[in-house]
């Protein structure tokens, strides 16, 4: 959500979309995912309210957000991707979608090229990766720079892997190791010299997603101002995308010969 968003707006919003897509199910996931399960199963109207259709069930939706929520809402990430909530406001409540998001802009990133080839490999781990960088780019640029950074390393990870191997290498090492299982080896690589020192130069832009991710990641200290934070995180973003969408179509390729 954007920076100084309404809590009770946010609160409503939650409710609502709750209310039209939670079955009984749904609630116990959400319970146990914010560890609050009890608040859930201890309310004594919530869902038998849901299950017979009673009118209070409504305010029984507001009665435990709250406490899922948590006193700094420290939750609300969490619980906002598990309901689908920016989605589901922009389809079925635009005015309340302006309020809560329409101020932060939509990534223009091209994370659907690397979604599709997570599908194809049945990647699920690079779908989360891509989500968190969806929902991070504007409202926290630290986390979608460290993302894009897991998500580099999560395909070069699997694409070793395949091959039977593990590895706890940094992403450098790891990017070689890629290189060679894809014979993508810039020394050895067949073609003209210029692809053979754009493959090279794979390597200085996975050196740049890391040490950006060092300077403006998750976890580390900020001296910059927002903006600068939201144009490093575009680029790092971008960077890590397009390499790892061409590593994973190399792969299909190679899987498919």
């Amino acid at each position: 959500m954007k920076r100084g968003f309404n809590r009770d707006k946010a609160i409503l919003a939650l409710q609502r979309a709750i209310k039209a897509t939670f079955d009984d199910g749904r609630w116990q996931e959400l319970g146990y995912l914010v560890g609050k399960h009890g608040v859930i199963v201890g309310h004594g109207r919530l869902l038998r309210s849901l299950h017979w259709g009673d009118d209070d069930y409504d305010g029984c939706i507001f009665d435990v957000l709250p406490a899922l929520l948590g006193a700094d809402f420290e939750n609300l990430r969490t619980i906002e991707e598990f309901v689908g909530l920016r989605e589901w406001l922009r389809e079925k409540e635009p005015k309340l979608y302006a309020e809560l998001y329409e101020d932060a802009p939509e990534p223009v990133v091209p994370l659907e090229h690397v979604e599709e080839a997570a599908g194809i490999h049945d990647v699920l781990e690079l779908n989360r990766h891509a989500a968190r960088i969806h929902h991070g780019i504007a409202e926290d640029p630290a986390q979608a720079i460290g993302s894009a950074k897991e998500l580099l390393e999560t395909v070069l990870k699997t694409i070793i892997g395949d091959h039977g191997q593990k590895s706890r290498d940094d992403i450098p090492e790891l990017l070689k190791k890629a290189q060679a299982q894809l014979d993508l080896d810039p020394k050895s690589a067949s073609g003209s010299e210029t692809l053979r020192r754009t493959l090279s130069n794979l390597g200085q832009v996975v050196h740049g997603v890391a040490e950006l991710r060092s300077l403006y990641g998750t976890g580390h200290g900020r001296s910059k101002s927002s903006e600068l934070e939201v144009a490093h995180a575009r680029l790092v973003v971008n960077a890590a995308i397009t390499i790892a969408t061409f590593l994973l179509e190399i792969w299909q390729e190679q899987q498919r010969r």
